[in-house]
């Protein structure tokens, strides 16, 4: 009951936590477009001007267009530059009356704001409490030329707001004031609302009709939905995989446990049979008592699943694209839970209850059931309750992982199956191995082994259900190891510098602040870099503007295909592209080919590929294509950089460091390390990844139950055994190392093919999701060690009640026991 219980928490916990993150994402897409039916933004660093805001609000079918500015900046008073930077704040410029007619904006204190061009703010209720403003008073905001200028509170919004991704510490004004500020005279976005005999379709064709003068991006509710949905495909997935191996685990538990029942009860199902009872009355007989078990582990595993699903959580609220605030613990994912549970319960009991059926009463009063028999019937049980399982899973995978995900989910599980099938085979050479740690105890050690050779079938489920939880938790750890091999040869072969400085808008390479970086003495070259989305083929792209005459003097970016010194240059000169070997494999692209990219308005943009690099920057989705300023700035649309990257002079970073870190922050830039950022995104890893292992860790201990009941079945199978041993002058003492002894063996035996499967599993996952094979370099350590602790230990831990069990047998009734 406790194994169904532990996989049922895991399944509900992980339906609780998908139900929350998508009633975020839909209150998030609710606050991002309110009423709206269309949002049309700018492209890249760019504004939609006057004309297209003017051009979209005149559109057939168009009722309301409601513009946007945004600009994030910081808050004065000035800016200290000994101490870092305080959170920015995200200033959002509406226009009031075609605002209210998109979105409300809740107020908890003060006034809606008035006109266009009024001195007022309206700012959130946490930006309010973080920094002590009160309604009435003033903020006082660094403008786009760096005077600071004051403007009153108003009125003061519920919560975080209506204006999603500024960690609720948002300002707003109107747009015409915000424009004043920023020395802009656009939009950084429009909001449609589709008027009655008009749809978002026929007013999207209309836009591309009106729209011909600059590129701009149109989505809907929906593509907003989809692309946050997508940000958590993956966290998603590998919940749900865990939670299917969990309750594929605790099938095995139940299918032991009836299947030691019915072995017990021959006698006593052969007379049930005698006195009239038919095959199926007796097969019904096991199936209710599967169901009651069923039912009442399922109702634990909604207790428990409760309490997890709080702590999954608290672990997307810290890693999560989205603001998630709790889980949602609806009547939908009861349901769901309560009903595969009973399915994978049921389907585990009916192997038992057909065999329960087909006893005959004269030879169930004879003998046991021919153990051949019984193992073959096990292995087609196996294959039938994994394509269960994986129903069940496939009916709540989250759709938005794509096929891909799929593929690596079907192939991991697939993967467990094949071992668990195959363990039979490997189970003599392996307990031999196995007992080699025990030899110090030569008697113990042969009589274990002896005893798992009783019911070899038996015992490959055993160890067969401890090897996939330990796999799980090996696969994890070999997945963290290369996430986090990729992140730290990303900062040591791609970035071209020391130290990374990091703005929170585009700086123009033009501006003061460049110059005043590389003017600090020690600071031999400052390199810009921007990060960006480009349309290629249709699809959203990630893309870099880089100096390529940095990365080739500071000897940066490792070529797999193409020439080196050649390329990095050319980038400089424009028309060229360097791309990922991950985006070269995946589209079939090769040095001289062509990558383009769409500008918007019918033109496109043609760059002949120079070079393939083994890794590039990363972007929002994957790495990124490589281009030069020169394209980025004049053709792609590109205002500034993000971050430039600082190469000190040699034996000069200790005393340059502090000069450069104080004068970016004297020009709103801050300053981050390398190793700060190393560590930043080695504990962003470890949160979500020790997480996944401590969901692993629930299947390893549905093992070890599963370990409790297969010792306590073959003590009591062995009673006369026993008995007779202790007859014969064995001590209690050694009576219960022989089965300490056992679970040892089953513990070894199940580290060695648990680490092995998820060794493969890692390198598996890796290679589907367009990784390299690189797993044979960096095993998971770590990992291997707290699996080969798990499988020892836990399965030591389960012989402590049979083997008490065994040592209590009084001698006399133990040799009289039939």
């Amino acid at each position: 009951m406790i194994g169904i219980a532990l996989g049922v928490g895991v399944l509900f916990a992980s339906l609780a936590t998908e139900a929350g993150i998508d009633a975020s994402i839909d209150r998030t897409v609710r606050d991002l477009v309110g009423r709206a039916d269309l949002r049309v933004s700018a492209f890249q660093d760019q504004l939609l001007s006057a004309e297209s805001v003017a051009a979209i609000a005149d559109a057939p079918g168009v009722v309301a267009a409601a513009p946007v500015l945004e600009r994030r900046t910081y808050l004065a008073p000035s800016i200290d530059t000994t101490q870092a930077l305080p959170p920015p704040v995200t200033v959002i410029g509406i226009d009031p009356a075609l605002e209210a007619r998109v979105r409300d904006v809740p107020l908890v204190a003060g006034k809606a704001l008035g006109g266009v061009d009024d001195a007022a703010v309206i700012i959130t209720e946490r930006l309010a409490a973080e920094d002590g403003v009160a309604l009435g008073q003033s903020v006082t905001l660094q403008a786009g030329e760096g005077a600071p200028l004051d403007l009153e509170v108003v009125g003061i919004v519920a919560g975080d707001g209506p204006f999603v991704g500024s960690a609720g510490r948002t300002v707003i004004m109107p747009i015409g004031t915000a424009q004043r500020i920023f020395g802009e005279t656009g939009a950084s976005r429009v909001d449609i609302v589709v008027g009655e005999g008009a749809t978002p379709t026929e007013v999207a064709a209309a836009l591309d009709v009106a729209l011909t003068s600059e590129p701009y991006v149109l989505s809907s509710p929906r593509d907003l939905a989809a692309s946050l949905r997508v940000s958590t495909a993956d966290f998603r997935s590998t919940t749900a995989l865990i939670a299917a191996v969990a309750l594929f685990v605790g099938a095995f538990l139940i299918f032991n446990t009836l299947s030691m029942t019915v072995t017990e009860r021959v006698r006593e199902l052969g007379l049930l049979r005698a006195a009239g009872a038919t095959r199926n009355q007796v097969a019904r007989f096991v199936l209710v008592q599967a169901l009651v078990l069923g039912v009442l582990g399922s109702l634990l595993g909604l207790i428990a699943g409760v309490a997890l699903a709080q702590v999954m959580g608290n672990y997307v609220r810290a890693i999560g694209s989205i603001p998630f605030e709790a889980a949602s613990i609806g009547p939908e994912s009861v349901v769901v839970a309560i009903a595969i549970g009973l399915f994978v319960t049921l389907a585990a009991s009916l192997e038992p209850a057909r065999r329960a059926g087909s006893i005959s009463p004269i030879e169930a009063l004879k003998a046991r059931l021919e153990p051949a028999a019984a193992r073959r019937a096990r292995l087609r049980w196996l294959i039938g309750v994994f394509a269960v399982v994986g129903a069940a899973g496939l009916f709540v995978w989250p759709r938005e992982s794509g096929v891909a995900g799929l593929v690596r989910g079907l192939a991991v599980y697939g993967l467990l199956l094949l071992v668990v099938l195959a363990s039979p085979i490997v189970l003599g050479p392996l307990a031999r191995v196995a007992g080699l740690p025990f030899r110090g105890l030569r008697l113990e050690e042969r009589l274990a082994r002896a005893a798992l050779a009783r019911d070899r079938s038996r015992t490959a489920l055993t160890v067969g259900a401890l090897t996939m939880g330990l796999a799980m938790i090996v696969a994890i750890g070999g997945v963290a190891g290369s996430s986090r091999e990729a992140a730290a040869a990303w900062l040591a072969e791609v970035i071209p510098g020391d130290e990374l400085v990091t703005s929170i808008q585009p700086v123009g390479l033009d501006e003061a602040a460049p110059q005043e970086l590389a003017a600090v003495d020690g600071v031999e070259r400052v390199s810009p870099i921007a990060i960006f989305e480009v349309a290629r083929n249709g699809v959203r792209t990630d893309a870099a503007a880089v100096s390529g005459a940095d990365l080739l003097a500071d000897g940066r970016l490792s070529l797999v295909a193409g020439d080196r010194t050649t390329a990095l240059p050319l980038l400089d000169a424009g028309g060229v592209t360097i791309v990922p070997r991950s985006l070269a494999e995946r589209a079939n692209l090769a040095v001289g080919g062509t990558v383009t990219l769409a500008l918007g308005g019918g033109e496109q943009l043609d760059l002949r590929i120079v070079g393939i690099a083994d890794r590039t920057l990363p972007g929002g989705a994957g790495e990124a294509i490589l281009v030069g300023w020169g394209d980025a700035t004049d053709k792609l649309g590109i205002a500034g950089a993000d971050v430039f990257a600082i190469r000190y002079k040699p034996g000069r970073e200790a005393d340059a460091r502090p000069l450069l870190e104080q004068a970016a922050r004297g020009v709103a830039l801050e300053p981050n390390p390398l190793d700060r950022i190393a560590g930043a995104v080695d504990a962003a890893l470890g949160r979500v990844f020790g997480l996944f292992d401590a969901l692993a860790i629930v299947a390893v201990i549905v093992a070890a139950l599963g370990i409790v009941n297969t010792l306590s079945m073959n003590v009591l199978e062995r009673v006369r055994e026993i008995g007779v041993l202790r007859a014969a002058g064995m001590t209690t003492r050694q009576v219960r190392r022989t089965v300490v002894v056992e679970a040892g063996i089953v513990g070894v035996v199940g580290t060695i093919l648990g680490i092995a499967t998820g060794l493969v599993a890692a390198l598996l996952m890796g290679l589907l999701s367009g990784g390299q094979p690189s797993l044979a370099l960096v095993l998971p350590w770590p990992s291997i060690a707290l699996a080969a602790v798990l499988g020892v230990g836990v399965s030591i831990l389960a012989a402590w009640y049979p083997a008490r069990l065994a040592s209590q047998l009084a001698i006399v009734r133990a040799v009289q026991h039939e």
